[in-house]
């Protein structure tokens, strides 16, 4: 099963299309917890546990972070929220803005048992616990993180980099490039274009696109999700279930709201 947020609801995609919410932008779901940049924390569909905009949900140790705006994260545990990082005087002191609002993390990852955060636009964050992620010198337009291997990605408005040691960052591919997604032996990624999808085979160093014409990604939007070892379901203004090896799309859904998020459950 895998939960679509759009830009106007959030949508269970399982044996059909079914929309779960009322007609409001969702950048992600972790339900019952709904992350909305419009409407904030919404639990259960209804009740608004933090009301400022929400752009990213993560689950780690029993614990959901929520982002928020600003950037700050709050803590979901045992049916309590609690403030636990506020960088919004780092984001004023190193230039961190985005076009539509406050800086804002966009996403998670575990790297050399250390928490890594990356920061639209902003300084890659890095610390033991989420309470404790501090600025790095690597600064840029981020969106998406994947711990590989021995190597870090990072998917960014300029491209996707690579780092084994988080102090030199090498650009491997050009692009908008938004999604990256650990199929087992084959990473894919997402730039935006007609051909959306690119693959890489050697820990994310090389990069080859997908022959495939979809339906073009926009700003914000994580259009991807492991199906198994060689497919994955793409979302923006339509579904496919794409082979990325025989380069074979299946439409799965005609149309859909612009996606924001595809989630995997």
């Amino acid at each position: 099963m895998y939960l679509i947020a759009t830009d106007n609801g959030l949508y269970k995609l399982d044996k059909e299309l079914e929309k779960l919410t009322e007609d409001y932008e969702v950048n992600d779901a972790i339900l019952p917890y709904i992350c909305s940049s419009e409407r904030g924390v919404i639990f259960n569909y209804k009740e608004v546990i933090i009301n400022e905009g929400c752009w990213r949900l993560w689950e780690f140790g029993n614990t959901i972070y929520a982002s928020i705006e600003g950037p700050k994260i709050y803590e979901i545990k045992d049916g309590k929220v609690k403030e636990i990082l506020n960088l919004t005087k780092e984001a004023e002191r190193l230039g961190w803005e985005f076009p539509y609002g406050p800086a804002h993390i966009t996403d998670f990852a575990l790297f050399r048992d250390q928490i890594v955060a990356t920061v639209e636009e902003g300084n890659l964050l890095i610390g033991k616990s989420i309470s404790q992620l501090k600025p790095l010198d690597f600064f840029a337009d981020m969106h998406n993180l994947l711990a590989y291997g021995e190597n870090l990605l990072i998917a960014t408005a300029n491209g996707i980099y690579v780092t084994k040691d988080l102090t030199i960052f090498n650009k491997v591919i050009n692009g908008y490039a938004h999604g990256l997604e650990n199929l087992g032996g084959i990473i894919v990624g997402h730039i935006m274009s007609q051909e959306p999808l690119i693959i890489s085979k050697d820990n994310g160093i090389s990069w080859d696109k997908v022959s495939l014409k979809l339906p073009r990604p926009t700003f914000g939007v994580t259009a991807i999700a492991k199906k198994d070892e060689r497919k994955v379901i793409y979302s923006t203004s339509a579904i496919y279930e794409v082979d990325v090896i025989e380069n074979k799309a299946i439409e799965l859904v005609k149309e859909i709201p612009m996606t924001r998020r595809v989630i995997r459950v």
